[in-house]
């Protein structure tokens, strides 16, 4: 499926005829993603959704650089997917966090290993430890944190080297409901404050369409785009839409784009 240009999207993504092609044991082959052609503007939230085999993990892994393209090619921002990009920042669905080290400690880790000015970065990190309601755990060790709070932990982490473009996949998958609802509302507060480019991952319906201005719906077997749909609720995203008609019906919307596929 191709998808028309957005606007900016010289400083954004292009994804261009992308396929993935994996050799099994056995000597023959799958066929993860199929002709995948989509832009994404700066700034803009953009979420991938569809059932488990569709290949969203592997487009977002393929956009980070940690995996090539069998055809096609990926830009970002005018240069080919590459990893270890300074203006880059992955979040996974489970906490990478050191035990041993606090959770300012943590948050400063991509400092240390980009060599980059501490003084400058600990101001931020500790900006980015209050906008994630952590500052009275700064000096905790990991270890004493909730599953939430440490995934808010993450999140300052891969924020502190204030990348431009934000990768999640399914971060917030792990989590109870009620954590998940609240750290989605903080995510849709950060992303109107900050203005990072962010594609997420999800399985989740009412979380794609919270949070986001553009949902890629996907299908399994090979994984391709069957539909990408607009999202034009109001910014800032407050926990009162949730429930609402506006809400429901884009719910929906998505639920009937992937209905045969789940």
């Amino acid at each position: 499926m191709t998808v028309d240009a957005q606007p900016g999207t010289e400083d954004g993504i292009r994804i261009a005829g992308a396929n993935k092609t994996y050799r099994t044991a056995d000597g023959g082959h799958v066929e993860a993603l199929r002709g995948v052609d989509l832009d994404i503007a700066p700034g803009e939230f953009v979420s991938f959704l569809g059932p488990s085999g569709c290949g969203k993990s592997t487009l977002l892994h393929m956009i980070a650089g940690l995996l090539s393209t069998t055809q096609g090619h990926i830009d970002v921002r005018g240069t080919p997917a590459a990893p270890g990009r300074a203006d880059m920042a992955i979040m996974l669905q489970t906490p990478v966090l050191f035990p041993w080290r606090t959770v300012i400690d943590n948050v400063m880790l991509p400092v240390e290993i980009l060599r980059l000015d501490r003084t400058k970065a600990r101001r931020r990190a500790e900006e980015l430890l209050e906008l994630t309601h952590l500052t009275e755990f700064a000096e905790k060790h990991v270890w004493e944190l909730s599953g939430g709070m440490k995934q808010r932990v993450s999140l300052a982490r891969a924020l502190v080297t204030d990348p431009s473009l934000l990768l999640m996949d399914e971060p917030f998958s792990a989590l109870d409901e009620f954590t998940r609802e609240r750290l989605n509302v903080e995510l849709a507060r950060l992303h109107d404050d900050l203005g990072r480019t962010t594609l997420f991952v999800t399985h989740n319906i009412a979380e794609a369409v919270f949070l986001s201005d553009r949902i890629v719906c996907m299908r399994p077997r090979p994984g391709e785009v069957i539909e990408v749909i607009d999202v034009p609720l109001p910014r800032p995203r407050e926990r009162a839409l949730v429930g609402t008609p506006d809400v429901v019906a884009l719910e929906n919307r998505v639920r009937r784009a992937i209905a045969e596929f789940i």
